[in-house]
């Protein structure tokens, strides 16, 4: 392994948390860290250094170092380098989880109100976002969604709109029901755990609840509703149809039957909430519905050129692999060969496995 100064990789890590390192030089910091136990602690102080700039809410880089400097015990010669990275830190974190093969991002864009008023936090495809609101609600974004809050917030009400998937653990305030907008329902909590699932591309709104209670509020919808959700409970929410789509007709359950609602009772509930810790729950699912999935958590397009791939099925839990280890633990039950370029991976029929797979299902009979 090539030798660097400690200088120089102060300078990658100080990229890498600013999110201005690339692939090449993120490989290059994740080999150095895992050269030695010297390596990953000096990363990690630094990355702690980093959170705790951020988290402060105001920004003071003299403060900052000498912070940095009472925790890491050499002097220093690379001030300005650092300066202008601690910077960055007061808006854009980065902070890498070692020993697994994901990302998990912090992105806070920014708390300055725009003109409207609103705060938006985004979390960008590939990466997932975790912040804590003022009243102490923790909140964890999926890759690709969008959250967004007045600047008021926590004043007379505790109210957020949800374009994506999100994670919440409301903190308790009887006094002040926090509220998740998200496409024509609202969804109302007190002090509790649940996850909802709301892309606006999505043809459904689904809310899981871990613990406490839920409210959901469907009087501004096609067909008016309100719901009370205990734990456990799973409920998926049918939007309208638009574009002359054909939505399908959810099942009758609960005396919902007249409502665009399906609402079940599920034991693991980790089934929705995995993604938040890195991890990848999947149940019978088909490889069309994976490849949206996909394309979000690892900021790629998925192009199939065998219609007949998409409806192959799939269970199973990826813990943090990769993309491409993904793609091919997938391989071991469907006959598909990939190709990733440039952000880009291209999905078609293997026929040499599919003969294989053909050939052992006949032997097993």
């Amino acid at each position: 392994m090539t030798n660097y100064s400690r200088e120089e990789m102060d300078e990658l890590i100080a990229q890498f948390l600013s999110g201005n390192a690339t692939t090449a030089e993120q490989q290059q910091l994740e080999d150095w860290i895992e050269a030695s136990a010297a390596n990953r602690l000096h990363f990690l102080g630094l990355r702690e250094a980093w959170l705790a700039t951020a988290r402060t809410g105001s920004y003071d880089a003299l403060s900052a170092w000498q912070e940095m400097r009472t925790q890491l015990s050499p002097k220093p010669v690379w001030y300005a380098g650092w300066k202008k990275a601690i910077r960055i830190a007061a808006s854009f974190i980065l902070p890498f989880i070692i020993g697994g093969s994901a990302v998990l991002a912090w992105v806070y864009k920014g708390k300055t109100a725009n003109p409207d008023g609103m705060v938006t936090i985004t979390s960008p495809k590939g990466a997932t976002t975790r912040i804590e609101l003022s009243d102490g609600t923790e909140v964890w974004l999926n890759a690709g969604s969008k959250l967004q809050y007045a600047h008021s917030y926590n004043g007379l009400r505790r109210e957020v709109k949800l374009e994506g998937e999100a994670f919440f653990k409301v903190h308790t305030n009887p006094q002040k029901p926090f509220t998740v907008k998200a496409a024509d329902l609202r969804i109302l909590a007190l002090g509790t755990s649940f996850n909802v699932k709301a892309y606006p591309e999505d043809k459904t709104v689904v809310t899981t609840l871990i613990d406490g209670e839920v409210k959901i509020d469907g009087s501004a919808t096609s067909k008016p509703f309100n719901m009370m959700m205990r734990p456990h409970d799973h409920v998926v929410y049918q939007k309208p149809v638009t574009n002359n789509e054909k939505q399908p007709a959810p099942a009758p359950d609960n005396g919902h039957s007249t409502t665009p609602v399906a609402t079940k009772a599920v034991d693991n509930t980790e089934i929705y909430t995995a993604w938040k810790d890195g991890n990848w729950i999947v149940e019978a699912q088909t490889f069309a519905e994976l490849a949206v999935t996909m394309e979000r958590k690892f900021n790629v397009q998925v192009i199939f050129q065998d219609e007949a791939l998409k409806a192959y099925k799939f269970t199973g839990t990826f813990r943090q692999e990769t993309l491409e280890q993904v793609l091919n633990i997938l391989k071991l039950t469907a006959p598909l060969k990939y190709t990733i370029d440039k952000g880009t991976v291209t999905v078609s029929v293997d026929q040499l496995l599919k003969e294989k797979y053909s050939n052992a299902l006949k032997s097993g009979r």
